[in-house]
Formats: structure tokens, C-alpha cells, sequence
């Protein structure tokens, strides 16, 4: 917090299955640290957050910008009247987001703070990722994680199939043993243990 001109972060980790972003934890200079895990949301209604994960790139918003993109429950708080959002990620995969709303007084984005913000996410979500490859040993072969990794997605057995070159037949066993493996009672339940192992 002390490192950055912002006063209030929120850490939340993302779900790509369901564009869904669920609270880890607030920060507040003021009031300190609170769970926040009942915290859960669609991401497809705040665009900017989206853009931030897909581009892996942090994006800020201010005034009548942030005013006019921004869901209503975001600009009721007065005197927040801009917005930042930072992605975690590592390589081409965002893991989780933190986002502020409260900065120091007469504070300036620069097009170089902004880069520098992106850096903190990079360098964030490598740290995280390092640890669970170490912590967590992946429970799945290597093709059954990938096909797990496309049903995350949203992919059908058949994009599944084509996508990686095998019959539809071996996706549903691939994704039937990796279920079994996760002990897990369907998709949903295995994607979600393996979003909190880090692997998705």
C-alpha cells in the first residue's frame, strides 16, 4: 500500500469459467485488513475489469469516465470518483485482480505509473504461481489438466476434441478421470479445485 499513491485495494482471484471474481481480502489505510470472501462477482457486468484480465494490462478510470462505465453500486460511494484495476497474472493467464477506488490527494496517473502498476500484477501473479508449483503436486496427467483447462473455458466436448486432435470420446474419459482424480462430484467441483490449486 505504501509503495503505491492508492489509499484502499481489494484482491479478489478470477474464475475464467463464468468470468467470475470472488473477495480474497480488503486493505483500507484507514481500517485495515477484512476478509471479503462473501464478496462474488460477474465480471461481464464491469467492463473494465474484464479488459484489465484479458489484455493483462491495468486500466484506470476517472470522472465522467468512470462515472459512465462503472455499475451503479461502484459510484455511490461519495467521493470516489475514479477507479483502478490491476490484473494478476502469469504468462497469458489472469489468476486474480486488486482494485481501488481511494488515492492521495491531487493524484495524477501517468502512462508510466500505469505500466508500473501492470508490473506489480506480473511480478504478483509469478510469485503466486512459484509457490503452488511447489506447494501443490498436480493430481492430473498432463493432457488431462489441458482438457480440463478447455472445459474451464466453456468449450464443448466437440471444441475440446478438435481443439487438442483427440475423439470426443477420449475428452469425456479424460475429464471423467480427472473428476475421480480431484474427488470431485462433477466438472463444476473440479474446475473449482483446481483454481484453488493454482493449475487453472
Amino acid at each position: 500500500m505504501h509503495s503505491f499513491p492508492v489509499k484502499n485495494g481489494l484482491l479478489l482471484r478470477y474464475s475464467p469459467m463464468g468470468h467470475i471474481g470472488q473477495g480474497i481480502i480488503s486493505i483500507n489505510i484507514d481500517e485495515g485488513y477484512k476478509f471479503i470472501t462473501h464478496y462474488v462477482e460477474d465480471l461481464r457486468n464491469v467492463p473494465i475489469i474484464m479488459q484489465a484480465l484479458q489484455e493483462r494490462r491495468a486500466q484506470y478510470v476517472k470522472g465522467i469516465d468512470y462515472l459512465t462505465s462503472m455499475p451503479s453500486r461502484y459510484v455511490s460511494r461519495e467521493g470516489s470518483e475514479q477507479f483502478i484495476v490491476v490484473p494478476i497474472f502469469h504468462g497469458n493467464v489472469s489468476i486474480g485482480y486488486i482494485c481501488g477506488d481511494e488515492f492521495e490527494e491531487n493524484f495524477q496517473m501517468s502512462s508510466t505509473l500505469l505500466e508500473t502498476f501492470t508490473s506489480f500484477g506480473r511480478l504478483t501473479g509469478e510469485l503466486f504461481m512459484a509457490k503452488n508449483q511447489g506447494d501443490n503436486i498436480c493430481p492430473l496427467s498432463k493432457r488431462e489438466l489441458e482438457v480440463m483447462q478447455h472445459v474451464a473455458l466453456g468449450e464443448s466436448t466437440k471444441e475440446i476434441a478438435a481443439a487438442i486432435q483427440i475423439s470426443d470420446l477420449t475428452v469425456n474419459q479424460y475429464i471423467k478421470s480427472a473428476i475421480k482424480k480431484l474427488n470431485a462430484q462433477n466438472r463444476v467441483e473440479a474446475i473449482v479445485k483446481l483454481c484453488k490449486l493454482g493449475l487453472i
